[in-house]
């Protein structure tokens, strides 16, 4: 959905609150949980020093684990539809880094060689090589990085990448982007040979997803929520839609989200001032990284200008929260589900 094009000028007060981030800082350590709010007292732990008044820090915790054991080589039908044989992982080049959290939080961690270069998780940032796939690298780039198994998460970009590394006899899988997470941590733990650990993680997750919208009162179910992002398609901010951690946790929390209800895909440029103005959020969220990515809050402001006249601009009503647990796809999303519940629930009140 491609939402018409409106120029409007910013309103003076919500640009006054908006403009006054830009002297804050965007870094956040993700090791503690909690929702603060920056005028309440204390900020909790992990919170950027000099939140501004009226943004909402949240952040969770107790983010699952398992240990796997893989077994291979293992035959399984991928995201795509394909019979697919993994053989090798001992040098994996990951499509995204939802994949590179999943397989570390399977206990995988030195398995995975190679991540793309615009990775928030820590598993993707350690990777020993880094690399920007593009129309301009291509598959051969990928190729030359001298990985043994490929494991996308898009079906639609990742698909023909896969063919070509099994037709250079190598191993090569996509995850579906379109499930659920946990059915994406599912996927993984076939791809590995050892489902068990996958559906032991994937239960986990689950069963957060589950106290999420069980403590998910009925006014966080009311809230329109509408999640921005820094990495939509050759690094445009975008909206985020289906497909993705910000999509699981707020279907677990009930509550309206903007980008979904658009029939956004993704992280989505198929946006427009006029669509952002009319999907009339009352909350909105970002991750640590895109803050850091847009330079801070200044940049936050100069990407959705319009975003002022919206309610949510208009209440100051914004939430930031760690990437790992709102933007990728993979085991922190349960935890900030839990977290976010309560968040939205005392933002509704």
């Amino acid at each position: 959905m491609h939402l018409s094009r409106r120029r409007l000028v910013t309103t003076v007060p919500a640009l006054a609150a908006l403009a006054s981030l830009a002297a804050c800082s965007s870094s956040a350590s993700e090791q503690s949980s909690g929702a603060s709010d920056a005028g309440g007292g204390a900020a909790a732990p992990g919170a950027p020093a000099d939140l501004p008044d009226g943004w909402t820090w949240v952040e969770g915790t107790d983010v699952p684990t398992a240990d796997a054991s893989p077994s291979l080589p293992v035959t399984v039908t991928d995201g795509t539809g394909t019979e697919v044989t993994i053989e090798d992982l001992s040098r994996t080049i990951v499509g995204g880094e939802d994949v590179a959290d999943m397989m570390a939080a399977l206990g995988l961690a030195d398995l995975i060689y190679a991540a793309p270069t615009n990775s928030v998780a820590q598993a993707a940032l350690d990777a020993p090589e880094q690399y920007e796939f593009s129309q301009q690298t291509g598959t051969e780039g990928l190729l030359s990085v001298d990985g043994t198994c490929f494991i996308g998460n898009n079906v639609k970009r990742h698909g023909d990448v896969a063919e070509q590394f099994r037709s250079a006899g190598l191993s090569a899988a996509v995850v579906d982007d379109q499930q659920a997470v946990v059915d994406k941590i599912r996927s993984i733990g076939e791809l590995i040979g050892d489902p068990e650990a996958g559906e032991e993680l994937a239960a986990a997750v689950e069963a957060q997803l589950a106290e999420a919208s069980d403590s998910a009162g009925d006014g966080a179910k009311a809230l329109r929520v509408l999640v921005v992002t820094s990495s939509g398609a050759g690094g445009a901010n975008a909206v985020v839609g289906t497909g993705t951690a910000a999509a699981d946790i707020l279907e677990a929390v009930g509550a309206v989200n903007c980008g979904v209800e658009a029939g956004l895909r993704g992280y989505s440029v198929e946006f427009s001032d006029e669509g952002l103005l009319d999907l009339a959020p009352d909350v909105i969220i970002t991750g640590t990284g895109d803050l850091e990515e847009w330079g801070g809050f200044e940049g936050f402001l100069e990407a959705f200008p319009t975003l002022a006249q919206t309610p949510a601009g208009q209440a100051n009503s914004f939430v930031l929260m760690p990437s790992e647990q709102i933007k990728v796809s993979g085991s922190a999303v349960g935890a900030g589900a839990v977290a976010l519940a309560a968040a939205l629930a005392d933002l509704a009140a």
